[in-house]
């Protein structure tokens, strides 16, 4: 598989490309690299042996799938910082709607789903050298030769329901749109929350949310907030969720 067209995306927005066939994680090869470095990157491997999602889950990283690390500096306001996860998960929708996929979904906050099947998500980061250097991590997962078999929901992959070649031609357009939104955030804000806002799983539905290991909150899923905030409506109140893992 070829690398030169990330490469040159990459160059163009001033960012560097380092790609590891195994690595025990993508978003330790990136901050190692900010370390010695201090300059944006993107770290791609086909296997990760230590790979980790959300909340500390282990995240299971065979051959063949989709591992990144985008490392930026933080040209967001700290007030924003839920547009980098909305932003990616936007540029990974607008990915594959351009291949004719349709109906991509989001499990908030992060969760990617098909046909209510869950193929990818994305973990964010803060990692400040110093005062002056604050960098974003934004870890990507996405099955694309297989998925693993999992109880707690069903799993897919991208070529199970797309004919795509390889993994290089994902990355060639995921990347053109992340850079656009990236560059554009400002004046594409707007679109990107609103696109996000639609795609949203259970709207309107009674939902229960594992806020931590013993505390479970139930109510009815009315959206997110400017913040990226989930707003629960439990029937005697309206509460604003700002963590936790939405249980069906």
């Amino acid at each position: 598989m070829s690398y030169d067209k990330i490469k040159e995306i990459l160059t163009n927005n001033k960012c560097n490309f380092i790609y590891i066939n195994s690595t025990a994680s993508t978003m330790g090869d990136a901050k190692l690299y900010l370390e010695k470095s201090k300059s944006n990157i993107v770290v791609i491997a086909n296997k990760q042996t230590k790979g980790r999602g959300r909340r500390g889950n282990k995240w299971i990283s065979p051959s063949g799938n989709i591992y990144c690390s985008i490392a930026l500096n933080n040209t967001i306001p700290i007030n924003e910082y839920f547009l980098f996860s909305i932003l990616t998960l936007i540029s990974i929708q607008n990915t594959l709607e351009s291949l004719g996929v349709r109906e991509i979904l989001f499990k908030w906050p992060n969760d990617i789903f098909f046909e209510n099947k869950k193929f990818g998500g994305i973990i964010l980061e803060p990692y400040s050298l110093n005062k002056d250097n604050k960098y974003v991590i934004i870890g990507l997962g996405i099955n694309f030769l297989s998925s693993p078999l999992t109880c707690m929901y069903q799993t897919t992959y991208l070529r199970k329901f797309l004919q795509i070649k390889n993994k290089s031609i994902f990355f060639d357009l995921f990347f053109n749109n992340f850079f656009f939104n990236w560059n554009n955030y400002t004046k594409e804000k707007n679109n990107i929350v609103s696109k996000f806002k639609n795609s949203l799983m259970y709207l309107n539905q009674k939902i229960e949310i594992q806020t931590n290991s013993t505390n479970k909150i139930v109510g009815i899923f009315k959206g997110i907030n400017n913040d990226g905030s989930l707003i629960l409506d439990k029937g005697n109140e309206i509460v604003s969720i700002y963590s936790g893992s939405i249980k069906t």
